[in-house]
């Protein structure tokens, strides 16, 4: 049943129960996970605040430890192993995401938020779509490259002899799974990026200032010297598409605990029998 209403659509009133109209003055409660939805939400956004600080920190603290990390792995003696050629691309992705959300800072920083903070410029809203296509690139492309490697690793120890896991340590081999994880988290990413849309701001949230006239001081808001856009968000596909991004990295969390796993039992079978081998010898 739909209902025009003028309630707060925040209220505890609005979320959580619905008006009968058969018996015309009474609210029927539906037991959510979060009864004070209104209390939830003020205590929730400060630990987000929080995080994003924290995060921005890290991004800083990323960028240069990768970049020290990238020089070390550039020698030349380090990239002829499979490994060390894996970790590179990993680290380059560490880098573009740290540079993305940097980027993303500065944009904010620049922004005239006397003017209009609820709308930026066209520039600053491209800026910032491609720092965040950025992002989900990188992060999808890493995260399966460190999959790759323990893979990798784990398959080695488990069955040294097998020609077909000799195969896939070659350098050629791991040139090639880096070119298809580029490519897929390439196009990935571009979903989002063409599927974003801008919408110009119409009401712009300024402040007002006074200007002096002949007639004595008024009071007038600022206007922004630019066309203000924001980015439309929330809606269905996007919603869909984190999901499904989010859904990626937990099946890559899991994989990469099992892989471990089996890394962790190859290697103490391996020293059970190197143990046995050397007894057998005395």
């Amino acid at each position: 049943m739909n209902y025009e209403t003028e309630y707060d659509p925040y209220s505890d009133e609005f979320l959580y129960n619905e008006y009968d109209v058969e018996y015309g003055d009474r609210w029927i409660h539906y037991d959510y996970l979060f009864d004070d939805y209104g209390e939830f939400i003020d205590r929730l956004t400060p630990i987000i605040e929080i995080s994003k600080q924290v995060y921005d920190i890290a991004c800083f603290f990323s960028l240069f430890i990768n970049l020290f990390h990238l020089f070390i792995l550039s020698r030349k003696n380090l990239r002829t192993n499979l490994v060390f050629l894996i970790m590179i691309g990993i680290c380059t992705c560490d880098i573009f995401q740290s540079l993305g959300n940097i980027t993303q800072i500065a944009t904010e920083f620049l922004h005239e938020v006397r003017a209009c903070s609820n709308g930026y410029k066209y520039s600053h809203m491209m800026v910032n779509l491609i720092a965040k296509t950025l992002q989900v690139l990188c992060r999808r492309c890493s995260s399966f490259l460190a999959l790759y490697i323990a893979t990798i690793r784990s398959l080695s120890v488990l069955f040294p002899m097998n020609n077909v896991i000799s195969a896939m340590t070659q350098i050629k081999a791991g040139v090639l799974v880096m070119l298809l994880v580029s490519v897929a988290s390439s196009c990935w990413s571009l979903v989002y990026f063409v599927k974003s849309k801008f919408a110009v701001v119409r009401n712009c949230e300024t402040e007002w200032v006074d200007y002096f006239s002949f007639t004595g001081p008024v009071m007038k808001p600022l206007r922004p010297s630019y066309l203000p856009y924001r980015l439309v968000e929330r809606e269905t596909w996007e919603l869909t598409y984190w999901m499904v991004d989010g859904f990626i990295a937990i099946f890559i969390s899991i994989c990469y605990i099992f892989v471990v796993i089996a890394l962790v039992v190859g290697i103490r079978r391996a020293n059970k029998i190197r143990k046995n081998v050397s007894k057998a010898e005395q």
